[in-house]
């Protein structure tokens, strides 16, 4: 006999867990499935010899999103502000105030005294999407606020901020042209185009990328860790009397059935289905037989599109643990940084240069590869994380631990361990990364490595068992597969699959944090009213 319950949800990543427990907090009683040993996804922390790591992502974005979440579930968390600094070669700025934006202008100013007309139109195109981002995520979002219990906001101050997110929202919508296409067709410096568009996934939209500078003074760290979010959804969870149940792989949907298989031969049947985990895995397995010939289709559709496109770059990840005090990172920078080594970019090196390694593949150079990998590494942009900046106790006194990483192609990891020499490569790029940073930012950095390690887009495929190793969903370098954006985004919520609703990274794109916690209250509404 199948285990049966009223709602299940497939995954406990952060879309997951506030899925499950809005509907917990609302009398459900939920399972949760997750198939990892621990919830959390991409939202994770653990600890090695003393120094607390992030696993995932570096620190949260509220976003108008993050902290009425906590509320609303009762969940009360020290988080401490995440402050961010960028820096190109010697010039390094913290992007926490509103005065941070001129700070910027001059920034780039010094970097391209020839290109003061450049640096202006990006910089105001910046300051106008900064107000777009004030309408968005400003203040807290109503979508996390009661009807009854806030009557007199949506009674004065909702329909104004309604007619300016429509307002917002159009503008935003005709701005959804690739980065590059919109930078290439604004200004005439190649290298500054590569300076601000190398933060970015490939052909990230246009409004995306112009309105990030905005969200750099809405960064938190959670105290002990990214990871104590999905500990304390879970603690929760748990207590209103929900389950989740680890390292349960669903391995089977019979979707007219309404029952899922996981790996040990257990079945669950439900009424409700929320499928928070990585979407293609649904349509992998899922099995539709039953339907009418036109849900068939409709079904059949969706699979083929989810099937057929790709996850977004990823990234390769350096974990250091170095006998240098806090102070002397605090002297550079706040603890989350993005720098890039040299003002000349990357140029073609991410774009046709690593097309044609990955098309000549079966006769690669590898001494050619390596070559590349140290322009790729010296001119790369690099994301920082140093945790013990926002937390004193996640390290040892007088230590620090550091989070390196930059975008990297998933095929071409998977190429290199395909042809058995993962272990060489790890060597080489590790050596690189710690170079082009000892010979830039932090010159006392190679001597002071107590130990070292790596991840790589492999390395989340299998952990976070998200495909490609993607950590925002679906590449914007094609079509994406759902059709639903900003103005519609309760579209992304629903599947073809008749009692079947979706939430997290792989439904709304672009898709970060934010929008995980969005579609997943969404998808519990709907549940919680159907």
């Amino acid at each position: 006999m199948a285990e049966h319950r009223d709602i299940i949800i497939v995954g406990a990543g952060i879309s997951g867990l506030t899925a499950a427990t809005s509907l917990a907090m609302r009398g459900h009683s939920v399972l949760l499935l997750e198939k990892g040993k621990v919830p959390g996804g991409l939202v994770n922390s653990f600890t090695r010899e003393g120094f607390l790591f992030d696993g995932g992502v570096r620190a949260l974005e509220n976003a108008g999103m993050l902290k009425p979440m906590l509320q609303e579930l009762e969940i009360d968390l020290p988080l401490l502000p995440s402050n961010v600094s960028l820096g190109v070669e010697d010039k390094i700025i913290n992007a926490n105030s509103k005065d941070s934006l001129e700070a910027y202008r001059n920034l780039l100013l010094e970097l391209y005294p020839e290109s003061r007309d450049d640096v202006d139109k990006v910089i105001k195109v910046i300051g106008k999407f900064d107000v777009y981002m004030q309408v968005l995520f400003g203040s807290d979002s109503p979508f996390f606020k009661d009807a009854k219990r806030n009557l007199p906001y949506y009674l004065t101050t909702f329909p104004l901020w309604f007619m300016r997110f429509l307002a917002t929202g159009a503008a935003i919508m005709r701005m959804r042209m690739p980065m590059e296409q919109f930078l290439s067709g604004l200004l005439e410096n190649k290298a500054l185009i590569d300076i601000v568009s190398q933060h970015f996934f490939k052909k990230t939209p246009a409004f995306f990328a112009m309105s990030y500078f905005s969200l750099y003074p809405d960064y938190f760290y959670p105290k002990g860790g990214v990871g104590s979010i999905p500990k304390a959804l879970t603690e929760r969870l748990v207590a209103l009397g929900s389950e989740v149940r680890t390292e349960t792989e669903v391995t089977h949907v019979d979707a007219f059935g309404k029952t899922l298989t996981d790996g040990k031969g257990n079945e669950y049947s439900y009424d409700k289905l929320i499928w928070c985990a990585d979407l293609k895995h649904l349509y992998r397995m899922v099995s539709f037989e039953g339907f009418t010939e036109e849900e068939k289709r409709g079904i059949a559709r969706e699979q083929e599109k989810v099937l057929s496109s790709h996850g977004a770059e990823s990234v390769f990840t350096l974990f250091l643990a170095v006998d240098l005090p806090p102070s002397y990172f605090a002297g550079i920078s706040e603890g989350h940084f993005f720098y890039t080594p040299s003002k000349q970019g990357l140029g073609e090196l991410n774009h046709s240069e690593l097309a044609t390694i990955l098309e000549g593949w079966e006769e690669l150079d590898r001494e050619a590869f390596y070559t590349w990998l140290s322009a790729f590494c010296r001119l790369n942009t690099y994301e920082i994380a140093i945790p013990v900046l926002n937390d004193s106790s996640v390290a040892p006194e007088g230590k620090s631990g550091l989070i390196v990483s930059f975008l990297f192609d998933y095929e071409l990891t998977r190429r290199i361990e395909e042809g058995r020499w993962y272990e060489e490569f790890e060597s080489r790029i590790k050596e690189m990364m710690i170079a082009s940073l000892s010979a830039s930012v932090y010159p006392q950095l190679e001597e002071h490595i107590i130990f070292s390690f790596t991840a790589s887009p492999l390395s989340i495929e299998r952990n976070i068992h998200s495909s490609e190793g993607a950590i925002v969903g679906w590449s914007f370098e094609q079509d994406i597969p759902i059709e639903a954006g900003m103005l519609n985004m309760k579209k992304a919520v629903l599947t073809p699959i008749p009692d079947v609703y979706r939430a997290g990274q792989w439904t709304v794109s672009p898709a970060g944090l934010p929008t995980c916690i969005m579609t997943a209250r969404m998808a519990a509404d709907l549940v919680h009213t159907r």
